[in-house]
């Protein structure tokens, strides 16, 4: 995992920018709606669903929570769409467990242009 930390004099800060790739959870049904005959299917419109980190996402996780701890604010700079909103979200519930203090801002842009 790549973290890029950089001195900004303009506010007397210290700014750490590492990165995700997509979602970090996973969703499915729990063990006893798992399997293709385990149920009715109709049954799966009320079945409860576990929400955990994906495997191959724990060094994201571990990355996010470490860093977490080290800072005062978070700056979600993910797509302005549905997708990037939950993505965010998905940030910060990770790292508030090591920060739950941690000031959460949204970067919102449109464009990437020279200016």
């Amino acid at each position: 995992m790549k973290n890029y930390e950089f001195d900004y004099p303009q506010t007397n800060s210290v700014y750490i920018v590492t990165c995700v790739s997509g979602h970090l959870l996973d969703h499915d049904f729990t063990d006893a709606h798992r399997k293709w005959h385990s149920c009715n299917p109709a049954d799966l419109f009320d079945a409860p669903v576990e929400s955990r980190v994906a495997k191959d996402k724990k060094a994201i996780e571990q990355n996010l929570m470490m860093q977490a701890r080290r800072v005062d604010m978070l700056v979600i700079w993910t797509d302005c769409d549905r997708e990037g909103e939950h993505i965010g979200t998905e940030i910060v519930n990770v790292c508030r467990k090591t920060n739950r203090n941690i000031v959460v801002k949204r970067a919102r842009f449109s464009a990437i242009i020279a200016q």
